[in-house]
This record gives structure tokens, sequence and C-alpha cells, in this order.
């Protein structure tokens, strides 16, 4: 079946690397006219490229270091943080064992009294403002 030559595709060849005429030295000092050989030169595009990815690289360098600091300043933080709940921690537990200790020994004391009105007087409140300024205990 014969195709028209208007359905048929156009394949365009890629053009051939330029070519560079390059004078070599030889060891010896005699200069050699390299005309024939094919010396290959960078594109456009890949000297882009190979640029690109440098400065990709130095970012990315930069943005490590950057990630390193703020890690140490964290962990840094963190030891500061922890240091300053555990201190608070045991002052809080400090305090409490001296209320403990304190109402522990008010507590013998009040056995050891024989009289029971000291004790009844103890635990009702008789000043004459005692509602607004006294100790909640209601349950």
């Amino acid at each position: 079946e014969d195709e028209p030559l208007e359905n048929t595709p156009i394949i365009i060849a890629p053009p051939p690397p330029p070519t560079a005429a390059v004078v070599v030295e030889d060891v010896a000092g005699v200069e050699e006219d390299t005309t024939n050989a094919v010396v290959p030169m960078k594109s456009a595009m890949a000297a882009f490229n190979e640029e690109f990815q440098e400065t990709l690289k130095q970012r990315k360098e930069e943005e490590n270091a950057v990630k390193a600091a703020a890690l140490e300043q964290a962990e840094a933080d963190l030891a500061l943080i922890a240091q300053q709940r555990e201190s608070k921690r045991e002052a809080k537990m400090s305090k409490n064992r001296a209320e403990e200790q304190s109402k522990l020994e008010a507590m013998e004391a009040d056995l050891e009294n024989d009289n029971s009105w000291q004790k009844v007087v103890k635990l009702v409140d008789l000043t004459q403002d005692g509602r607004y300024s006294a100790e909640d205990t209601k349950r």
C-alpha cells in the first residue's frame, strides 16, 4: 500500500559535535597541528548542569551545617529543660517532706494530749470572721 509523502515523519539527525583546531606541544618541544582530531566541547546545557550541580552541593553543605547547629542547640535546650524540671521536682519533694513532717509532729502532740476539749477546740474555727478567711473544709 502506497502512503502519500505527506504522512511520512521527518527525521532530523542531530548536528555533529563541534571540533576545534588544537596545537599540542610534544615532550621534545615539537608542535603538532591536530586539526583533524576531534576535541569534544561542552554544550551550554552540560556546562549549566555542572554549575547547577555545584551550586546544589554548596547549598546542601550549608543546610547541613545549619541543621547540625540547630540540633546541637536543641540538645542543649533539652538538657537545660530536664535540669530545671529535676531541680523543681527536688524542691517540691523537700517542701512536701517538711510539711508532712510538721503534720505528723502535730498529730503526735495531739495524741499525747489527754484533754479532749483541746482536741475539739483545735477542730473548730472560733474566729469571728472565719467564714471568709478560713480554710475551706467542704467535701
